[in-house]
């Protein structure tokens, strides 16, 4: 008999990682490692936005820009790329298992490779929602829900490109209908936090901006945990294994 997620049994996984000593330490490193990108991405687009309109101010439209120039902005984007994936692997194995003992070696084994494995993994889902999006929305809404385990499965099961993909459709299936209200449940509520932060950009923007940011932060690392508790749920892996046997 399949077993149906539970989505309340996600979030609530989601919300008791977060809330563990290694989940602070992770929402730290989330919430500081999203300044620090935003930082760079609206100091890059700042610069190309006076290069091309030197006559419009940015400062409204990019409030965490710094003046650097567009090869170092360029540069610092594509560098914290990178560190975002590393990043995002050993968060996922941290919130699957030993979270509060982060980071071992097991967190960070074949480190390298699977950041980017990730990484190519991510560009090939991203091109093929994009594209099936183009199609009436419905198939790109279909593609995003049926491939969002396969980040997951590449940092867990150390899968390849053409497996995690593989993988995530048979994990999915049956269960597209329940992933697809859980990533509105969690969108949704981000999109409530942001909103509000909105309104305070409307009359403080460096401090709305800064708040925004930081919220995102969090938000990306309460989504992920969620997402490896679904996960769990249905790769029949419900209790956390100690490192020695991943």
């Amino acid at each position: 008999m399949t077993t149906k997620l539970n989505l309340s049994d996600a979030l609530s996984y989601g919300f008791d990682r977060i809330t563990t000593r290694g989940g602070a330490i992770l929402l730290v490193v989330y919430a500081l490692f999203q300044l620090a990108m935003q930082v760079s991405v609206q100091s890059l687009f700042s610069r190309v936005l006076a290069d091309v309109f030197p006559d419009e101010k940015s400062s409204q439209l990019y409030p965490l820009a710094v003046d650097l120039p567009i090869a170092v902005s360029a540069g610092v984007t594509a560098l914290l790329v990178l560190v975002g994936a590393v990043i995002g692997v050993v968060t996922i194995r941290a919130l699957y298992a030993g979270i509060n003992d982060v980071p071992t070696a097991d967190h960070t084994r074949r480190l390298a490779r699977t950041a980017g494995v990730t990484v190519i993994v991510s560009v090939v889902t991203f091109v093929a929602v994009l594209v099936g999006t183009a199609f009436l929305i419905f198939p790109g809404i279909f593609l995003a829900v049926s491939l969002v385990f396969a980040t997951v499965v590449v940092i867990i099961e150390d899968a390849g490109v053409i497996e995690s993909l593989e993988r995530s459709w048979e994990l999915s299936s049956g269960h597209r209908f329940r992933l697809l209200v859980l990533g509105v449940i969690i969108g949704a509520g981000g999109g409530l936090v942001r909103l509000a932060f909105g309104i305070v950009g409307v009359f403080a923007p460096v401090v709305g901006e800064l708040a925004t940011t930081v919220t995102s932060g969090v938000l990306s690392l309460f989504g992920a945990a969620v997402l490896v508790g679904a996960y769990r749920q249905l790769a029949g892996d419900r209790e956390p294994r100690s490192p020695s046997e991943w």
